[in-house]
């Protein structure tokens, strides 16, 4: 099985305050199952952490995007998988047609669909989300959902 994260899971990972940090620490930072997410996820998590310090939930932006970069480098738990336009938006374009998506949320699902099913090599990939609108699209797709 491959886990393919998307980026309202992995944000929980690195905030203790949010909703269901240490299960999703265990689950995609320390889990023996492999992990991967879209290249895009590392700008989304650069926006949030700028966010949090902004908001003062955070003191140190680098500090935190470091440990994010040491978790997505080639030895860290997370893969980033470069996006593959001519692979990913079409389908992208088509998903938000058929259901209430964000353009980066039918980019993530195409990217699970296309990408991380191609490395995957007939293994089932697992979306790992805590977005209802991705979940309920990727289940109608009928990809795994946790």
């Amino acid at each position: 099985m491959l886990r393919y994260a998307d980026t309202s899971a992995l944000v929980r990972c690195y905030f203790p305050d949010e909703p269901d940090h240490e299960e999703l620490r265990a689950l995609l930072l320390e889990g023996a199952d492999p992990v991967v997410t879209s290249e895009l996820t590392r700008v989304e998590l650069a926006s949030a952490v700028h966010s949090a310090h902004r908001a003062g939930r955070l003191p140190d932006p680098a500090s935190l995007l470091a440990v994010v970069d040491a978790d997505c480098a080639e030895d860290g738990p997370v893969a980033l998988l470069r996006l593959q336009p001519e692979a990913v938006f079409g389908l992208a374009t088509a998903l938000v047609a058929q259901h209430p998506l964000r353009s980066l949320d039918a980019v993530h699902l195409a990217v699970a669909r296309t990408t991380a099913a191609e490395l995957a090599g007939g293994e089932p990939v697992v979306l790992v989300t805590r977005d209802h609108r991705r979940a309920a699209a990727a289940a109608a797709l009928g990809m795994a959902v946790e």
